[in-house]
C-alpha cells in the first residue's frame, strides 16, 4: 500500500484528476512539507500519515466542493496549504498565494520551484495590501473565522467564480445567509467523515 493511497481513492470517488505525475509531485511535497518542518515548523508536530489525511486530503475536499475552473487565490496559505494542493492536481491553473509570513513565504519559493509548478505567484503580504484582482477559485483553509472569510473573499471573486468556505456542518445556515447578502448562492459542498454538526464541510458559494 501507498502513504497517499487515501488521496487516490478520494480523487476516483470524488471524479478529480489522479495519475502517475500526480502522484509524483504529490508525493514530493509531502516529503518537503516534512523535510521542512524540522527546520521552520511550518505545520507543528505531525507525522506522514497525519500530514496526508489533515492536511493534503482534506486540502482536495474543496475541489469536490466545486470543480477549480480557471484561476485560484489561496489567502494566508501557510506552507501551500490547499493552494498547491489543488495546483497539483490542476496545473494548468494559474496560482495566487497570499501569505504575510517571511519564514513561510521563503518555503513557498522553495517548494513551487523544486516542484516545477508554473504560473504561481507568490504574494508576501495581507490581503488589504493585495491589488484588486479577480479570480475564479477564492479560498482559504483557516485565515479568518468563516463568516468573517465570506466578506473578505466575495470582492475577489469573479463573476462565474466562486469562494470557497470551510466550516462545520451547524454553521450551514448562517453560512448561507451570509452569502446571500452578499450576493452568492450555494453552489457545491463536499466533506469527509460521518454526518454530524460538528463535521468540518467545504462550502462553495456562486454568485447569484
Amino acid at each position: 500500500m501507498s502513504e497517499l493511497d487515501p488521496i487516490a481513492r478520494f480523487c476516483s470517488e470524488a471524479s478529480l484528476p489522479w495519475d502517475e505525475e500526480r502522484r509524483r509531485h504529490m508525493a514530493r511535497y509531502l516529503d518537503l512539507l516534512e523535510e521542512f518542518n524540522r527546520s521552520m515548523n511550518l505545520i507543528g508536530p505531525m507525522d506522514r500519515p497525519a500530514i496526508v489525511e489533515e492536511l493534503l486530503l482534506d486540502s482536495l475536499v474543496a475541489a469536490a466542493a466545486r470543480p477549480v475552473k480557471g484561476s485560484i487565490l489561496d489567502v494566508g496559505t501557510g506552507a501551500g496549504l490547499p493552494g498547491i494542493v489543488l495546483k497539483i492536481i490542476y496545473p494548468e491553473a494559474p496560482l495566487t498565494l497570499v501569505e504575510p509570513r517571511q519564514k513561510r513565504s521563503t518555503f513557498l519559493k522553495i517548494a513551487t520551484h523544486r516542484l516545477g509548478l508554473e504560473e504561481v505567484t507568490i504574494f508576501r503580504g495581507r490581503i488589504e495590501e493585495f491589488d484588486d484582482e479577480l479570480f475564479d477559485f477564492v479560498i482559504s483553509k483557516a485565515f479568518r473565522p468563516p463568516l468573517q472569510w465570506l466578506e473578505t473573499a466575495a470582492p475577489y471573486v469573479a463573476d462565474d467564480g466562486a469562494m470557497i468556505c470551510m466550516g462545520r456542518e451547524s454553521n450551514r445556515q448562517e453560512l448561507t445567509a451570509k452569502a446571500t447578502e452578499l450576493e452568492f448562492q450555494l453552489a457545491g459542498e463536499s466533506s469527509i467523515g460521518e454526518p454530524s454538526p460538528q463535521r468540518r464541510v467545504c462550502f462553495a458559494f456562486e454568485r447569484r
